[in-house]
């Protein structure tokens, strides 16, 4: 395998319906999102990690890949997916340098493909979690498992979602949606009593709704490429060694 030409300032997380990038510019990091750009790899390829199909041009750059074995969360079990990792290993850092109080561990929340809850304990290490289908899974398996309800749009109806007994089909499905993930989250979070923080695209919807321990929750949206961008660097001088 040839040796990669390092980027450790460009990021990539590819998830299992989009690409997440991150790249640092100055002292300022820019975040986007959207379908699969195999293009945008060039020739001189970010460090990722991926939960969805790796494309081709990243095959030959596993020594820029960071596996669930480079994430410092301990106690994580071989099949954790690294996407979690990341996340709860930076909500776990993030929470530490904010000096929260982490007595009780915390709850991530990633609300993306599928909506993940993954505790840490207040020793730092992975705690287990939930698996739930994510906000448009959920809609999709709705319209393609009846007869009788529609495909949604893409694009979310706010003004919809603020009415609890919608009359219109697709604002019923969307908020009945919307409730089962926020009653699954302040479940979760009754149980582990811990900070609740909420990241991945489905975040603001969530936060917006949310009337749970408001005081517990920290919403940051991309917590996994913060994690990669500053596990790339040393990831890059360990294996150089």
């Amino acid at each position: 395998m040839t040796e990669s030409v390092r980027d450790v300032g460009r990021a990539l997380l590819i998830g299992n319906s989009r690409w997440h990038w991150a790249q640092r510019q100055g002292n300022t990091v820019r975040i986007d999102h959207g379908p699969p750009e195999p293009g945008r790899i060039g020739t001189n390829p970010p460090v990722w990690a991926a939960v969805g199909p790796v494309p081709e041009p990243l095959m030959a750059h596993q020594d820029l890949r960071i596996g669930l074995e480079d994430v410092p969360l301990p106690k994580a079990p071989p099949w954790l997916g690294v996407d979690r990792a990341l996340g709860a290993w930076m909500a776990w850092r993030c929470s530490q340098e904010q000096q929260l109080d982490c007595s009780r561990g915390l709850l991530l929340v990633d609300a993306g493909t599928v909506l993940s809850l993954t505790r840490v304990t207040a020793d730092g290490c992975f705690g287990g979690g939930q698996l739930i289908p994510g906000y448009r899974l959920q809609l999709q398996a709705m319209a393609d498992g009846t007869l009788g309800l529609p495909s949604t749009p893409e694009d979310l109806d706010n003004d919809a979602l603020q009415e609890v007994f919608p009359q219109q089909t697709v604002a019923a499905m969307q908020r009945g949606v919307l409730e089962a993930m926020l009653a699954s989250i302040a479940a979760a979070q009754q149980h582990s009593q811990g900070l609740l923080w909420i990241c991945g695209g489905d975040a603001a919807l969530l936060k917006r709704h949310w009337s749970g321990a408001t005081e517990l929750l920290q919403l940051e949206g991309d917590l996994q490429l913060q994690a990669l961008l500053s596990l790339g660097a040393g990831l890059s001088s360990a294996r150089d060694r």
